[in-house]
């Protein structure tokens, strides 16, 4: 039983890499579908809260090797980030407050603003397929990148591309 277990599994992680990330990613221009839930905190949650602010989205888990990389990553421009005014979002899918908490605390690394302990809703409204997802979201609500794990280097050249568009001025 327990054999038949396993190859159940493996076979369902072999199927879920076989999935292109362009099948779950909303392209660049898309509006961000609705993302709610409960915070960290226990206090609702609604990322549409945030319009006409750039936002840093990603979305992972706490048993996730690749979602840990990401956090170091993206800890590593945590000033850039408040310097610029991003919002910093995290998601942690199915996870519970004391286990995320351990995953910050363990390595040093600053809570972000907002920490959302989803469910089930947001990992259905987004698709997810595989973690981590790092998302991009401009001022106007709309996608500048969707991907997976990005270093800390390439995002902050994204950052500065998108942020460099949101402070255009208008041409009239």
């Amino acid at each position: 039983m327990l054999k038949k277990t396993l190859l159940a599994v493996a076979l369902t992680f072999a199927m879920l890499a076989l999935i292109p990330l362009s099948a779950a990613a909303l392209q660049k221009g898309e509006t961000l579908p609705e993302l709610k839930g409960k915070t960290i905190e226990g206090t609702d949650f609604d990322l549409s809260a945030f319009k006409g602010e750039p936002i840093l989205l990603k979305i992972g888990t706490t048993w996730c090797g690749t979602c840990r990389m990401q956090t170091k990553a993206i800890s590593g421009i945590r000033d850039y980030l408040k310097e610029n005014k991003v919002r910093f979002v995290e998601v942690f899918l199915q996870e519970n407050e004391k286990t995320v908490r351990k995953y910050f605390t363990k390595d040093g690394y600053e809570l972000p603003e907002t920490v959302v302990l989803d469910e089930g809703a947001i990992h259905k409204s987004m698709n997810v397929y595989l973690v981590p997802r790092v998302i991009l979201i401009d001022k106007n609500y709309k996608v500048y990148r969707d991907g997976d794990a990005i270093s800390s280097k390439d995002l902050k050249k994204m950052l500065e591309a998108m942020l460099a568009i949101d402070n255009a001025p208008a041409i009239e």
